[in-house]
């Protein structure tokens, strides 16, 4: 989740809306106050909808080299709390996991990109723009396609990509992010994390990944039925 050139990128959960890259949390048009730290949990748990997250994780994510009481993080999961007017006996966002960690479980109805007030319409990309669209072309007549968008932080690569989207309104889009230090953790988070928003639209993918990729449909806990899990962790061993 980020800020680039004149996109916006905005998180959409239980009436709320996270604004990353702005630092701002808003609720309809009345933004919540939430203090920096706090906020760094919330948007740590909010982009990994449905996956268990340890308090060891989120130390090292959030306080990476340095040592933090445990109980630290417990208050700022009760500032999140308080907030969201998020109850811990009834949890609609952030459920606590005896023992485990924390799990995000709001359902995320939008990853949306949208122009940030006063954006202006791209110029003089036009070419790379008719490369894409070449591209997606080819796609349609069934010529499987792989392309990078390479260049210097800043440059307007995600600008270019986004103008590339509302020119293709015929095209399905899942969206990966890479967050700096968590692909220690997790290389293929981008890919589980496009995987997560495909599951919204497509009922039988968890029946997909069961039979293709089970280890991968292990780490999107919200794909599993009740009493699935241990079912498929014996079949994982």
């Amino acid at each position: 989740m980020k800020t680039a050139g004149s996109v916006r990128v905005v998180l959409n959960f239980a009436g709320f809306g996270l604004d990353v890259g702005n630092r701002c949390l808003w609720r309809a048009a009345v933004r919540v106050p939430l203090a920096p730290k706090a906020f760094d949990v919330l948007c740590h748990l909010a982009q990994r909808p449905g996956q268990l997250v340890t308090p060891g994780q989120l130390l090292e994510a959030l306080w990476p080299g340095t040592y933090v009481q445990p109980e630290v993080l417990r208050r700022y999961i009760l500032e999140i709390r308080k907030a969201l007017g998020d109850p811990a006996d009834a949890p609609r966002i952030v459920e606590t996991v005896a023992k485990r960690g924390y799990r995000f479980v709001a359902p995320v109805t939008d990853w949306s990109l949208t122009p940030a007030p006063g954006a202006k319409r791209i110029v003089g990309r036009e070419r790379d723009l008719r490369f894409l669209a070449e591209s997606w072309e080819r796609v349609k007549g069934g010529q499987r396609q792989l392309v990078f968008v390479s260049g210097e932080a800043g440059i307007g690569k995600t600008t270019l990509l986004e103008e590339f989207r509302r020119r293709t309104p015929d095209g399905d889009w899942l969206i990966g992010h890479c967050f700096a230090g968590f692909c220690s953790l997790e290389a293929y988070y981008p890919v589980l994390e496009a995987l997560s928003q495909l599951a919204r639209t497509r009922t039988r993918l968890a029946e997909t990944l069961a039979k293709h990729a089970p280890t991968w449909l292990a780490q999107l806990p919200s794909l599993l039925q009740p009493g699935q899990r241990t079912a498929l962790n014996q079949e994982i061993l």
